[in-house]
This record gives structure tokens, C-alpha cells and sequence, in this order.
């Protein structure tokens, strides 16, 4: 028992540190205002794409937990960016939601993971595709900062539900199957709380 909580522990300190450090090693992020909001808006697109096949075809312990600590270390990053730069007050509580409740479920993986005693590792660092969705939110404009970022949330979370059901349904690994369908449902009201703030804004632009 002594053993599974100091292994526990140390695995919450690895991924704390791992949270802080999402970017990759050495990465250079644009500035603000530097980046072409339709360039963004096609390669946000294509990454939610991707990012919802990808997450229909993870089956795997290893692939769950890859994908999952990874979802987690961009939430994280871009709900920080988010309270920095958002121009609305919901943006910027969405932001500190999410910064929250990812952080919550990266505790809570990596505790089961080292109950579990599993040899899979999450990665230190977000991947490719992530990577450039921070960059996309760093480098937007001020004024097109909020929808880049509801944008993204949204497909992310879209692509989260897809990955937990999946998972929960057909997981290897009870224990983790249960953590799946446990944050399922706050996955849902995350998704439905930033698509509420969207339509919030495109009628606030509206008129």
C-alpha cells in the first residue's frame, strides 16, 4: 500500500511537471496579431478532422493514456492562454474551467496508472497537431482571439467525447474503462458550455 501511494505520488509530481511544460522542447511560439486568422481557421479544421478519426480508432491502454494525457496538457495550456487573452469574461471563466478540470483529470489517470501498476508512460510534451493549436491561439489577433479559441474547444471536446466512449466501451483496463466513463459526462456540459458561448458571441456580432 505504502509503495502504490508514494508510486501515485510521484506520478501526480511527473505530470504536474509535464502540465507546465506543455510545449515542445526548444518550440518558438508566434507572436500575437501574427498569424492569418483564415490560415488558423482551415488548419484548426483539419486538426479536429483528424483529431476525431484518430480518436475512433484508439482502442489501447497505451493509445487511451497517450491521447487523454495529451488532450489534458493542451486544455491546460490553452485555457492559461485564455484567461491571459480572452476579450469576454466567459472566455476567460471557460479558460480557468478547463485549466481546472484537466488539471483534475491528469491527477486522476495518473494516480489509476500507477495503482494499476501499467508500463505505459504519457508523453512529457503535447504532439505536432496540439502544438500548432496553441500556436494558432498565441498568434491570433486580440480580435480574433475568443472565436479561435471557442472554435478549437469545441472540436476538442468533440473529439474527447469520441475517445472516452470508445474507451469506456471497449477499454483493456477496467480501472481506467471506469475513469472514461466517469468524466464522460463533464466532457458534455464542457462541450455544451462553449458552444453556449459561441452563440452568445456570433449574436452579440450580429448586432
Amino acid at each position: 500500500m505504502k509503495h502504490t501511494l508514494l508510486g501515485a505520488a510521484s506520478a501526480l509530481f511527473l505530470f504536474s511537471g509535464a502540465a507546465m511544460a506543455a510545449d515542445q522542447p526548444g518550440h518558438e511560439s508566434p507572436r500575437p496579431g501574427t498569424n492569418s486568422n483564415a490560415v488558423s481557421a482551415v488548419e484548426d479544421a483539419t486538426a479536429g478532422v483528424v483529431g476525431r478519426i484518430s480518436a475512433e480508432m484508439t482502442t489501447t491502454t497505451k493509445g487511451f493514456v497517450e491521447a487523454a494525457a495529451v488532450s489534458d496538457m493542451y486544455e491546460v495550456e490553452a485555457g492559461k492562454i485564455a484567461q491571459e487573452r480572452g476579450r469576454s469574461a466567459a472566455v476567460k471563466e471557460f479558460g480557468a474551467m478547463m485549466v481546472k478540470a484537466h488539471t483534475g483529470t491528469s491527477s486522476k489517470l495518473k494516480a489509476i496508472l500507477a495503482s494499476e501498476n501499467t508500463k505505459v508512460t504519457p508523453p512529457a510534451h503535447v504532439d505536432d497537431r496540439r502544438q500548432g493549436m496553441l500556436d494558432n491561439l498565441r498568434g491570433a489577433s486580440a480580435a480574433d482571439f475568443d472565436n479561435r479559441y471557442l472554435t478549437q474547444q469545441i472540436a476538442a471536446h468533440k473529439e474527447a467525447q469520441v475517445l472516452l466512449r470508445g474507451y469506456a466501451k471497449d477499454g483493456d483496463n477496467k480501472a481506467i474503462k471506469a475513469f472514461a466513463a466517469e468524466i464522460l459526462p463533464d466532457v458534455g456540459k464542457h462541450l455544451a458550455e462553449a458552444q453556449k458561448i459561441e452563440a452568445s458571441h456570433k449574436s452579440a456580432s450580429n448586432h
